[in-house]
């Protein structure tokens, strides 16, 4: 054997000895890749890789899962994060991206987002990430991170803070209720007493003007009490109910049999379309229909058009319920939903300021929905609500 043919086998040996080491490395990688996958899906956690230079991403199917998607839905780059995150939270997002990237990861990132899953709903998630390599100057290039979804445990806080906010309120409003029911109705019933006494007296003396005055008196005195009577009902809202499964377009057969004669004095025209059955609470609901339909009623000045429909968003039923009347300012929209807001005087439209803050009682608080006005003044209005299906 000469120098050479030994220079051929040591080198092929060595060629050897790397292609072994080069396999155990690519085995030894696998199984790091396998694990971090592994760790990544079982924990439902989403992650992602940034190539910060190239500004380009891969993001992991799981991810993509989180959010409604299969993976070849949803293209690998910086924009799908754009598309999909609430765009109040992008700001954020990037500046306390930017600070880790500059700070050369000194400044932490982790910082809980909100994503729009594909059927609409909302998906909470904390994004954290790490700069994982650096190029040859010591510059950030790459990062990787997880994005874990945290929806159930935002819903559980947000129930327990509702429902001890809830609790407080409905104290509150018990003990408002209390004295509106007797520190108040004392005095008014003490009025209606003297009054009846007075016109007595005036059988046998008319007066023409004390007579006046006296009508005057009976209906303030009438106007308070049914707004005390008004003030009680709302405060009853939501008291010793049972949720059931609730057939709407009965409902709205017993709110219209209810209306009949304000519906014939009008010579209204209704049309309702095939409602869902949702879960929810049947009186509640009877007057959240009334009210709306009883607004479209009065507030017009021409033959009522009443269109009443639903459609399926994201996970909500969506009630409509349209008319063609007098409409409503958009100064205005979110003002009619509180007590005692009235846009019109009594002596062009009676009521006492209660009904539309019932509806939005109902629906926010007893059904965790959103309630909205759509309109513009003399062009008629659209009040939608919102029932999710398993409110």
């Amino acid at each position: 054997m000469n120098g050479f043919d030994g220079l051929q086998e040591e080198e092929s040996s060595d060629l050897k000895s790397i292609q072994k080491e080069l396999a155990i490395l690519k085995l030894k990688l696998s199984e790091q890749e396998s694990l971090f996958n592994s760790i990544t899906e079982n924990t439902l956690a989403g992650y992602w890789i940034w190539d910060i230079p190239l500004n380009t991403m891969f993001i992991s199917a799981h991810l993509k899962s989180m959010l409604g998607y299969a993976d070849h839905e949803l293209e690998n780059s910086p924009e799908t994060i754009n598309m999909l995150m609430h765009p109040s939270d992008l700001p954020a997002t990037y500046a306390l991206l930017s600070k880790h990237v500059e700070s050369d990861g000194k400044v932490p990132f982790e910082i809980e987002v909100r994503y729009k899953h594909k059927n609409g709903s909302i998906v909470w998630v904390i994004c954290s990430g790490n700069i994982v390599t650096r190029d040859e100057n010591g510059k950030p290039s790459k990062m990787i991170g997880c994005h874990l979804d945290n929806t159930e445990l935002k819903k559980a806080q947000g129930v327990q803070k509702y429902t001890e906010e809830l609790e407080r309120k409905n104290v509150e409003m018990e003990q408002f209720a209390y004295v509106a029911s007797h520190d108040l109705q004392e005095p008014l019933n003490t009025i209606q007493g003297f009054i009846a006494l007075l016109s007595a007296k005036l059988e046998d003396a008319p007066d023409p003007d004390v007579t006046q005055y006296l009508h005057y008196i009976n209906q303030s005195t009438l106007r308070m009490t049914n707004l005390i009577k008004g003030l009680l009902e709302y405060s009853r809202i939501g008291k010793n109910v049972v949720m059931s499964k609730i057939d709407c377009n009965q409902v709205i057969t017993d709110v219209l049999m209810d209306l009949h004669i304000q519906v014939e004095e009008t010579q209204a025209d209704i049309e309702v379309t095939p409602l869902p059955f949702v879960m929810g609470y049947d009186i509640e609901l009877r007057i959240l229909f009334q009210n709306l339909i009883s607004n479209a009623l009065k507030f017009s000045v021409r033959r009522p058009v009443i269109k009443i429909y639903s459609v399926v968003e994201g996970g909500y039923f969506k009630f409509s319920v349209a008319d063609n009347g007098i409409g409503i300012d958009p100064q205005f929209r979110e003002k009619i939903f509180k007590l005692y807001q009235q846009l019109h005087p009594k002596s062009t439209y009676e009521g006492n300021g209660l009904g539309l803050a019932q509806c939005f009682k109902i629906v926010t608080e007893l059904h965790s929905g959103s309630i909205w006005v759509e309109s513009n003044e003399k062009e008629g209005s659209i009040f939608h609500f919102t029932i999710p299906y398993n409110a």
